[in-house]
């Protein structure tokens, strides 16, 4: 079964996983990105380092027009050319880790949102650290 996580922010605040890593160090978050990679340039499986276990997380970015009729209604005015990351993933729970610390790195220092569809809800930057923690304790 594949789940996914939406990110969504302006497009001129898409960052390189050279700035996560960063990032990721400075708040001791578990993830490390194998490769420095635009967002906005790429398009599939991402290897990342998990607690220093190999994983990953599959990315996508579109632009939010695309999804226009997928999300519920929210007020997008507060981002310049707003686009969609898209994390997707399979059954891996590290996987699903990787996901939740992406998401919650990227809105660390940037204004973002995220939408969860299987709950159908949108998630605070601190929802998403708290997901990514707890399902790093096993719940």
């Amino acid at each position: 079964m594949s789940m996914t996580l939406y990110v969504i922010l302006s497009l001129s605040d898409v960052p390189n996983t050279d700035s996560l890593n960063e990032l990721s160090k400075k708040l001791n978050v578990p993830v490390y990105y194998s490769e420095n990679v635009d967002f906005t340039k790429h398009t599939g499986f991402l290897p990342v380092k998990l607690n220093d276990e190999d994983s990953g997380v599959e990315t996508y970015m579109s632009p939010l027009s695309e999804f226009s009729d997928y999300f519920p209604s929210f007020d997008s005015s507060t981002y310049q050319e707003p686009v969609v990351i898209t994390f997707r993933w399979g059954g891996d729970m590290n996987e699903m880790i990787v996901a939740l610390n992406s998401a919650y790195l990227i809105g660390c220092e940037k204004e973002s949102i995220v939408f969860e569809p299987q709950g159908g809800t949108f998630l605070t930057n601190e929802q998403v650290k708290e997901g990514a923690v707890a399902m790093s304790n096993g719940i």
